[in-house]
């Protein structure tokens, strides 16, 4: 039992305290309190008038975490939220005990070249779409063209949503992650076909006083798919305080 803790979950691109209903009623009972943030553009909360950065998210999640008056207070984050949480915790060491990063967005190669061409397709695919031919298949091959390029949380963004996704996938956290002070746990899938397992362990490597578990065959949404075993490593690690 983990009454004295408070866990904080911060979701992916896309999810929301909905998507993850399933993992705080599962672990409900063990903790003093749990509290899902939903992040401006998902769930409860309206995008924000301008393009935000990790900067401005991290800021909207900080004012949210200090109205929590509970103690013990544990912060997850998965993927984008991941992110989130990463530098969150690299700016204010003492806004929360521990850190859980699962499947986290942290480190953002360049990828120039992918980039290059991501560009000249998407204009591409745009002047195509446009032909009397391509209009009846027009939302078909725009998820093939995406699918090809890995970029399907791109093209299922729109207006200031797209705007913030561009910006957030340049913005890599590989000089702040040794800033990290506070006791991490990395958990991440070993065939996560979203964020490679690669970066995990760079991230991994980074953060100081870190402990790592990679889930055999696990993939991306560990909270979905890998709940029991996901919530027991999580439990064994604020355990051992």
């Amino acid at each position: 039992m983990l009454n004295d803790k408070c866990l904080i979950i911060l979701p992916g691109w896309g999810g929301s305290h909905e998507t993850w209903q399933d993992f705080v009623e599962y672990n409900q009972k063990d903790y003093g309190s749990i509290h899902v943030i939903d992040l401006p553009c998902f769930g409860k909360q309206p995008c924000p008038n301008s393009a935000w950065g990790k900067d401005e998210y991290t800021e909207f999640v900080k004012k949210e975490i200090q109205k929590i008056s509970h103690e013990g207070k544990v912060l997850l984050g998965h993927s984008f939220g991941g992110q989130i949480a990463a530098n969150l915790a690299a700016k204010n060491p003492d806004i929360v005990d521990k850190l859980i990063l699962s499947g986290a967005a942290a480190i953002r190669p360049k990828k120039i070249m992918k980039r290059i061409a991501f560009g000249i397709l998407t204009k591409l695919g745009k002047l195509f779409f446009k032909l009397p031919i391509a209009k009846k298949f027009n939302n078909f091959a725009r998820k093939l063209l995406y699918k090809a390029l890995d970029a399907r949380d791109y093209n299922e963004a729109n207006g200031i949503k797209r705007e913030i996704f561009k910006k957030i996938i340049r913005e890599d956290l590989s000089d702040l992650l040794p800033k990290i002070k506070i006791p991490t746990l990395v958990l991440w899938g070993e065939k996560d076909s979203y964020v490679p397992l690669r970066y995990g362990k760079k991230i991994f490597k980074l953060i100081p006083n870190s402990k790592m578990h990679i889930f055999k065959k696990g993939r991306h949404g560990l909270y979905k798919f890998n709940k029991e075993e996901m919530s027991l490593f999580i439990k064994e690690f604020l355990s051992n305080d």
